[in-house]
């Protein structure tokens, strides 16, 4: 996997434009994400639900990528837009996995916690692979973009871990059944390590040209990826817990 580039503006420009690129592109990442709050914001207070909080976002994300894309400066700008894999694995999804178990309910969480574990477990690999397929037999009735095998799963893999963050606000206002709302959330919780796992694993058969010497490393790294990060996760957790419980 290649490195984190510092700098993604081409070293041959003098530093005044790549310091001008760079000031340019945070001002716009930090306006971006003011823009998001404030939105999100007016759209709650409002209760206006036919645009949530997530598209909204989202919906910005893709003007301003949009305008990046086709600008036409002498320095570009949308080099400061790229954004590595690596950087959300390890600075950005931690805190967006952790920051819901602060109002976690434990009773209706651990016992459909069986269930959950299915749902993250088994569905997320399901809909991994039957979203694969069909992305690769719509490649081949040229319905889609014709992309190899492998490739389809890994697109498969990203976007069958579901975030369910609006549907969760409605079963909150509307005062759903525990129960219902902890499968919901325990699923959209504890998928994104089966989905990262997955990915890898799916990276790791494209970057080998022949798969059947290194299966036997696909399914270690699988579980070296899926095995320890839970472990760690449940250890970094009671740690905190004990840490806690002790101090406060």
């Amino acid at each position: 996997m290649d490195e984190l580039q510092i700098s993604p503006v081409d070293s041959r420009e003098s530093p005044g434009k790549e310091q001008q690129a760079a000031g340019v592109g945070i001002l716009l990442q930090i306006m971006m994400l003011v823009l998001s709050f404030v939105l999100g914001h007016v759209l709650r207070r409002h209760r206006f639900y036919y645009l949530p909080e997530a598209s909204a976002s989202l919906l910005i994300g893709l003007i301003v990528g949009g305008l990046a894309n086709v600008s036409d400066t002498e320095t570009s700008i949308r080099a400061w837009f790229n954004f590595h894999e690596e950087f959300f694995f390890l600075f950005l999804l931690p805190p967006i996995i952790l920051y819901p178990f602060f109002g976690l309910q434990p009773k209706p969480f651990f016992s459909n916690f069986g269930a959950i574990v299915t749902f993250a477990i088994g569905g997320t690999f399901i809909a991994s692979v039957v979203t694969g397929i069909l992305v690769y037999l719509g490649g081949l009735m040229y319905l889609t973009y014709k992309l190899p095998f492998v490739e389809c799963l890994m697109f498969g893999a990203l976007i069958s871990a579901t975030d369910p963050v609006t549907v969760l606000s409605i079963f909150q206002e509307l005062g759903t059944d525990t129960n219902l709302y902890a499968l919901v959330f325990g699923e959209s919780v504890l998928n994104d390590a089966m989905a990262i796992s997955l990915y890898r694993t799916m990276s790791l058969v494209r970057s080998h040209s022949s798969s059947e010497q290194n299966f036997f490393m696909i399914i270690v790294r699988f579980l070296e990826t899926f095995v320890g990060s839970m472990s760690s996760g449940v250890g970094v957790g009671f740690t905190s817990a004990l840490i806690s419980y002790l101090t406060f």
